[in-house]
């Protein structure tokens, strides 16, 4: 179905909504396949640039998985992600950064526990490799923060909780333009790497109390970094 190219003062945000309506509407099926990136450009009447920074954001709520190589694949679990945001986002418009900080604060510090008492080997390797390409991207950070969310998801996956990956996952979306913001600022990176690894070690060590403290502490510098960037 062909669509208007969009305005000029919409398009990364037009391309974005243009998505998740062809995901919405079926048109792309869970765990089918975007169509190229040029096709893209030229059926929203935007630049290439426009389209990679729209996948981007999207992949970092969990929404499209970008394969190097292979192209741009939709989530198995897009529909639920979709439902999830939009159900939330209803309902969660006159929430401040910091309210959101503060909820995700008590469920990723609940997923880090839950992942220290349940996560197997196989969850163990997939933190370990997210944390990873955190480490190689620390001069890129669009890849540095979608490999972040891959460490966060890796690590709610492990919790075996499917309901509380759902509300991390918006609640990460909600935040994603200031995620975005604080990755850029000077030191955030390497701290956030060490903070995490401190996560990873409880839970490869299954210390459900060790991986609460690294949470909490996680979560208090983010919650600093965002008090700070409001003043």
């Amino acid at each position: 179905m062909p669509i208007a190219p969009l305005t000029r003062d919409t398009l990364t945000d037009g391309v974005i909504r243009e998505l998740q309506r062809m995901i919405a509407a079926g048109e792309v099926e869970p765990g089918g396949w975007l169509p190229p990136q040029p096709e893209l450009a030229q059926r929203f009447g935007v630049g290439l640039s426009t389209v990679r920074e729209a996948i981007k954001a999207l992949a970092l709520v969990g929404l499209l998985i970008p394969q190097p190589g292979r192209g741009t694949q939709v989530s198995p679990d897009a529909p639920a992600i979709l439902d999830t945001s939009t159900l939330v986002r209803s309902r969660l418009q006159e929430l401040d950064a910091i309210q959101l900080c503060e909820a995700r604060q008590l469920i990723e510090v609940g997923l880090s526990v839950m992942a220290a008492q349940r996560a197997t080997a196989e969850d163990i390797a997939g933190i370990e490799s997210a944390l990873q390409r955190m480490e190689e991207n620390l001069h890129d950070d669009q890849a540095f923060a979608a490999a972040d969310l891959e460490f966060h998801l890796a690590v709610a996956r492990a919790a075996r909780n499917r309901l509380l990956e759902r509300f991390y996952q918006v609640s990460r979306e909600l935040l994603a333009e200031t995620t975005q913001y604080l990755v850029a600022l000077p030191q955030v990176k390497e701290h956030s790497i060490q903070l995490q690894r401190e996560i990873l070690n409880a839970i490869k060590a299954g210390d459900p109390e060790a991986a609460r403290r690294a949470a909490e502490r996680h979560m208090a510098y983010l919650g600093q970094l965002i008090a700070g960037s409001r003043e």
